[in-house]
């Protein structure tokens, strides 16, 4: 019954997501078991599909007479069995509802669209591993972002499209456009650790990955160019680093190096995380890290500092708790210039191809002046794919 009234009052609100992390909880430590790219987001593998389909997902929206077997067999594009090996099509849709400033004078309400997408992966291996030899692209609508609302930058473009290749069962090497490796891919884009570090919604960069995989370790180095349908002045050349290492086969430690540079600011960042399961399901992760900007004239030198702590507790099948602290200091050399946020949500999948999500976000930020009054925001999500 709860379930039910929550799936109701839930698709009220619209919203966005992302990769997942923190399903660590269900034992699975690297991205490259349910998605193409290594590192999480984009399409899911046909794995992918009977995983989110079975384990993480409730059923909901499947009879009783239904076997599990059945459910995972026609996770596949609208709910089917996959019609032949090479072509893996899916689409998506990301959508935010959000209340800020939540009884205050200006108080606001808005639907934010995030993006609606049509996604194809082309499996071109050999018979026995198709997905040896891959390429994937998506194409879709994409809204200016609510800080450039003037923007003129076309509302339709690609997040990802790269070509993969796996050498063997350790080795993979990709090319294109795709996220830039650092840090912990969470689904809140407007998290500090992925503001900081340019890691967020619309950061994707041109490049080449090199990935190498086992099972107590993922490394990765990546050599990018920028994102080419930026303006030339804007794009960050350079180079970023991850790895994460199994310490025990519950717990996964990792860090993050980048360094680049663009014609007037170079950038440099580094962060240590981690990821843990408990229970069955439930997860707890930590990131910590800092970010230094400067001027390549010299003129400006600023280190960022944040640091996020989230944990996913599994609630029942589908149905999860979700509990976030964070810590932002914009400029570590300012005494009292520091940002913290935390708050609770509820995040269910009533089946495959369904999310539901709402979060309370509490924001408190110390300047050297005064202590602003607590900001409240609250935030219902929504995503759809098939």
């Amino acid at each position: 019954m709860i379930k039910k009234l929550l799936f109701i009052g839930l698709t009220l609100f619209s919203s966005h997501a992302w990769s997942y992390p923190n399903f660590i909880g269900f034992g699975y430590n690297a991205c490259l078991t349910c998605h193409y790219n290594p590192y999480g987001n984009g399409p899911l593998t046909d794995y992918g599909r009977a995983l989110s389909a079975n384990a993480i997902s409730d059923r909901l929206i499947h009879s009783d007479s239904k076997s599990e077997e059945e459910i995972a067999t026609n996770s596949g594009f609208l709910y089917s069995k996959p019609k032949n090996q090479w072509l893996r099509p899916s689409i998506d849709y990301r959508g935010l509802y959000l209340k800020s400033n939540y009884q205050t004078d200006t108080e606001d309400s808005k639907i934010i669209h995030m993006d609606a997408n049509l996604n194809l992966v082309f499996r071109l291996g050999p018979k026995e591993n198709k997905d040896k030899f891959i390429a994937v692209g998506t194409v879709g609508y994409a809204p200016a972002p609510l800080s450039n609302q003037d923007s003129t930058e076309p509302k339709y473009r690609s997040r990802e499209h790269y070509l993969g290749y796996r050498m063997n069962d350790k080795w993979g090497v990709y090319g294109g456009l795709m996220d830039k490796i650092f840090g912990l891919r969470i689904p809140d884009h407007i998290t500090y650790s992925r503001i900081a570090p340019a890691v967020s919604q619309n950061d994707q960069t041109h490049g080449v990955l090199l990935h190498y995989t086992k099972p107590v370790l993922d490394f990765g180095v990546q050599a990018y160019v920028g994102n080419m349908a930026q303006d030339a002045n804007l794009r960050q050349k350079g180079i970023a680093t991850q790895a994460e290492y199994s310490v025990t086969d519950n717990t996964r430690i990792g860090g993050s190096l980048f360094n680049s540079k663009s014609i007037f600011l170079k950038t440099y960042g580094m962060a240590f995380h981690s990821r843990s399961r408990f229970g069955k399901g439930s997860s707890i992760m930590a990131e910590v890290g800092q970010v230094n900007k400067s001027a390549v004239s010299g003129s400006s030198d600023i280190d960022s500092r944040y640091w996020l702590i989230q944990n996913h507790i599994k609630a029942s099948r589908g149905l999860y708790i979700i509990n976030t602290i964070e810590y932002f200091k914009a400029n570590i050399k300012k005494k009292e210039d520091k940002s913290i946020r935390f708050g609770p949500g509820l995040q269910y999948f009533p089946g495959q191809g369904l999310e539901l999500r709402t979060d309370l976000y509490n924001t408190r930020v110390f300047s050297e002046e005064s202590v602003s009054d607590d900001t409240w925001d609250i935030t219902g999500q929504l995503h759809l794919w098939f």
